[in-house]
């Protein structure tokens, strides 16, 4: 026989021991009130039990990423967490910065120590080197209830390892060339569309005692300084790397390396890549390179400056690119944390939040379809996004053993960009002593 809440506790109550002292005669209103008394408490007892059962599904989705306050991926990434805590009561995701230059750093002690977080947002060239550890969980069984393996773009596929996909792509971009066409304009200088029309342009644009330079780059040890020299070395059509290791003092690097040397000195000093950006939204630099996600920080540069900033095709041979960044499932994570973080990749991978991806960071997202004609006619900077994506080259090595030591590479690539940047020793012995150094520190083979 069933029992509803309200019997139950009556039940409960009337198999206490009976006392043995004579009992008032009941009043004929005590049922009534008994009866009243035994709702309340069920009704008591209830809204306990539904409290406590609410507090324990409550969960906290830990999600750092060094893009919560950059603007465009900012606005999609507060959008999409929105979205997700609407349609999963009791679910929370807490979203917050961490400096690009200290984030794998920071990412890789926590994994190291056993305390990742759930959502792992990763810089896609460091992907391998957590996914050798077998910090990242497969997620081929969760992929195969999708469409995302025959909709996304066949660059994808630099998420499988060990025969295993072990993330979802976020973007892949191609290099735009940023300029301030009225700083251009005034030093008499056009829109560079060759190698040495660009130094031309860096030389005939930099004032230093107006505290204008023609050139940005990161001038600061940062792990872009590798970006920075694989951009202009590929954009010549070199490469830092060969089937025998670095190839770092080749002819054709060094010749690259020269032109880079040359536009760099031209600089300001000391800067990472966000003060670099931001020098350029305040009209203190020409030009620089960066990937073509940056044309949705424009609208944040002040409004007497914000016209004359545009972006153009890289000036060199080679349009250089790359795969940006990933997201994925920490291998530990206990099976609600990990149905849940994978319902949020599955959501941020659906169309509309593809296309939405594409709107904001003005970049066209993985997914076929995510970016139309319709689309470019309306946003010129989100056209020539498209059309430097769609013929860009790799800047990050595809060899596995560069991959898997990725993030040393770039920390001893950054000390020789110093040397670069602040001594007077040539290019051909900077880079022969890099070299050197890779080949004691981190060898190949």
């Amino acid at each position: 026989m069933k029992l509803s809440f309200t019997s139950w506790i009556r039940r409960g109550l009337t198999a206490a021991p009976v006392r043995t002292e004579p009992q008032k005669r009941p009043d004929k209103n005590d049922n009534g009130r008994n009866e009243m008394r035994l709702k309340a408490l069920a009704t008591a007892l209830f809204g306990l039990f539904v409290t406590s059962a609410q507090a324990q599904t409550k969960i906290e989705l830990d999600f750092p990423t060094w893009q919560a306050e950059e603007p465009g991926p900012a606005e999609f990434w507060t959008e999409a967490v929105k979205a997700f805590e609407a349609a999963h009561p009791g679910v929370t995701i807490k979203k917050y910065q961490v400096p690009f230059r200290e984030y794998v750093d920071k990412l890789t002690v926590r994994f190291s120590g056993g305390t990742p977080p759930d959502i792992v947002h990763l810089p896609l060239r460091n992907f391998p080197s957590f996914a050798a550890q077998g910090w990242l969980r497969p997620i081929d069984d969760l992929l195969a209830k999708t469409d995302i393996k025959q909709t996304y773009s066949p660059m994808s596929a630099e998420l499988d390892w060990d025969g295993k996909t072990q993330g979802v792509m976020l973007m892949g971009y191609g290099m735009l060339l940023f300029y301030n066409e009225a700083l251009l304009k005034e030093a008499g200088a056009a829109v560079p569309k060759t190698p040495d029309e660009l130094l031309a342009a860096i030389k005939a644009t930099t004032k230093p005692d107006k505290g204008i330079f023609g050139w940005g780059a990161v001038t600061a040890e940062h792990p872009n300084i590798f970006v920075d020299w694989s951009s202009w070395v590929t954009g010549m059509g070199a490469s830092l790397f060969n089937k025998d290791g670095y190839n770092f003092t080749a002819p054709e690097v060094l010749k690259a390396m020269e032109g880079f040397r040359t536009a760099v000195k031209q600089a300001p000093k000391g800067t990472s890549s966000e003060a670099m950006r931001q020098l350029f939204l305040d009209g203190k630099i020409a030009m620089f390179r960066e990937g073509s996600f940056f044309a949705s920080q424009l609208k944040t540069a002040p409004a007497e400056i914000r016209p004359s900033l545009k972006a153009a095709m890289m000036p060199f041979p080679v349009v250089p690119g790359g795969t940006s960044n990933s997201i994925h499932i920490p291998a530990k994570l206990d099976p609600q944390r990990t149905q849940l973080v994978w319902d949020f990749i599955q959501m941020i991978s659906q169309p509309e939040w593809q296309a939405k991806y594409t709107q904001d960071l003005k970049v066209p997202a993985p997914r076929k379809g995510s970016f139309t004609p319709e689309m470019a006619a309306a946003d010129p900077l989100l056209a020539i996004s498209a059309k430097a994506s769609e013929v860009a080259v790799n800047i990050f090595p595809a060899t596995p053993a560069v991959r898997l030591n990725y993030n040393q590479i770039a920390k001893i690539v950054g000390e020789s960009g110093i040397r670069l940047v602040n001594s007077d020793r040539s290019t051909e012995s900077v880079l022969k002593d890099l070299q050197d150094q890779l080949n004691r520190r981190v060898p190949l083979k």
